[in-house]
C-alpha cells in the first residue's frame, strides 16, 4: 500500500534557510516495513539529500531515534503500517531538546556532556574483603546485580531525554539518561565514594525531576529511568545527603500527611524554600489561588480517619527499623 510520510526537513546551509518544514513523500509500504526501511527507500529512490542517522537496524545502537507522530521511538523498531492505522498519518521529526544539524540528525553534545558530568565509571572500594573471594575477585550476588540491571540496558538513544518535561523548563537538568547511568554505578555494591551522589543531589539533579513518567513510557529498552531516579533519591537520603530543597520538600510532605491526612501546600513552601525565598513566591501563589490551584492552608484540623493514616506511618517505621537493624548486623559481621 502507498502511504504518505511527512518528514521534518531542515538545512541551515541550504536554500530553505533556518526555517524547518514538513516534506511529504509517497512510499510503497508492505507488511513489516519499518520507518527506517521507509527512510532508506526515500533516500535511495526519491531524495538523496534526506539526512538521518542509523547503524545496527536491530534496536541495539540507538542511532535511529526520531519522533514518530510526536513520540520518540527507534525508527528500526517501529513499523509504518501500525503507526498509520493508529494515527491516520506518519509524521517523522527530529528529537526534541537537542539542536538540529540537518533534517533528522541532531547534535548530541549536550547529551554526552551530561553523561560525562556524572562520571560514568565505577569508583570501587579500596578494600572490602567481605565482598571478595580469597583470590581478590569481587563476589556479586544475583540480587545485587539485579538492582542495576535495568540501568545497564540503556543504549543512550536519547528518547527519554527528548520526552523529558523538566528539560523544557530547565536546560541545565542532567536528564533521565545521565541519572540512569549514575544509578548504574552508584547502585553497584562495589561503589566506594559518595561524591558523585552529592553532586547530582544539587540543583539541576535528582530532585529537579518532575516525575512525569514520560521517560519510562518512551524507553525502547524498558530501562525505567524514573525508577533509577527514585533509587538515587532514596540512596541520597540514606547517605545523609539531605541539605537541599528536594529533601526538605519530601520531609514537609511526609509530615503534612502524617499530621493532617492531606497536603498543606502553603506550609510546605515555607519549609522547602525557607522564609525569604517563599516571600518571592507570593505573586505566583496568588495567581494559583485565583485559578483554584492552591488549596487553603490546613487551619481546620485533620481529615476523618486520621488515626488510620497514622497507623500506616507506624507500620512503615517499624519495617524501616527492622531493615536498618538487619543491615547494621550485616555491616558488623
Amino acid at each position: 500500500m502507498k502511504i504518505k510520510l511527512k518528514i521534518s526537513r531542515y538545512d541551515p546551509m541550504g536554500s530553505s534557510g533556518y526555517e524547518p518544514f514538513l516534506q511529504a513523500y509517497d512510499v510503497n509500504i508492505s507488511a513489516g516495513t519499518t520507518v527506517l526501511d521507509a527512510l532508506h527507500k526515500i533516500k535511495d529512490e526519491q531524495d538523496g539529500t534526506l539526512s538521518f542517522r542509523r547503524s545496527c537496524r536491530s534496536a541495539i545502537c540507538g542511532s535511529c531515534a526520531v519522533k514518530i507522530n510526536g513520540t520518540p521511538k527507534l525508527a528500526c523498531k517501529t513499523q509504518v503500517i501500525p503507526e498509520f492505522e493508529k494515527h491516520s498519518t506518519v509524521i517523522i521529526e527530529s528529537l526534541s531538546s537537542l539542536p538540529v544539524i540537518k533534517d533528522l540528525v541532531v547534535d548530541f553534545d549536550a547529551f554526552w556532556h551530561k553523561i560525562h558530568k556524572i562520571e560514568p565509571y565505577l569508583n570501587p572500594k579500596e578494600d572490602d574483603k567481605d565482598l571478595k573471594d580469597k583470590d581478590g575477585w569481587w563476589i556479586i550476588k544475583k540480587e545485587d546485580a539485579l538492582k542495576t540491571d535495568d540501568a545497564s540496558n540503556c543504549i543512550a538513544c536519547g528518547c527519554c531525554y527528548s520526552s523529558c518535561n523538566t528539560m523544557d523548563a530547565d536546560r541545565e537538568f542532567l536528564g533521565p539518561a545521565a541519572l540512569t547511568k549514575a544509578w548504574r554505578f552508584i547502585g553497584d555494591i562495589r561503589e566506594g565514594k559518595t561524591r558523585r551522589l552529592s553532586k547530582i543531589s544539587d540543583e539541576h539533579g535528582i530532585w529537579s525531576c518532575s516525575r512525569c513518567i514520560e521517560c519510562t513510557e518512551v524507553c525502547p529498552k524498558d530501562v525505567r529511568p524514573l525508577t533509577a531516579i527514585e533509587n538515587l533519591r532514596s540512596e541520597a537520603i540514606k547517605k545523609g545527603i539531605t541539605d537541599n530543597a528536594g529533601v526538605r520538600h519530601v520531609e514537609a510532605m511526609v509530615d503534612s500527611v502524617r499530621k493532617t491526612g492531606k497536603l498543606d501546600e502553603a506550609a510546605m513552601t515555607f519549609r522547602t524554600l525557607g522564609f525569604m525565598r517563599s516571600i518571592g513566591m507570593i505573586p505566583l501563589g496568588l495567581k494559583m489561588e485565583l485559578h483554584g490551584k492552591m488549596p487553603l492552608p490546613s487551619l481546620f484540623g485533620t481529615i476523618e480517619g486520621i488515626d488510620e493514616v497514622k497507623k500506616i506511618y507506624d507500620e512503615i517505621e517499624k519495617e524501616n527499623l527492622s531493615l536498618h537493624a538487619i543491615n547494621r548486623e550485616r555491616e558488623e559481621k
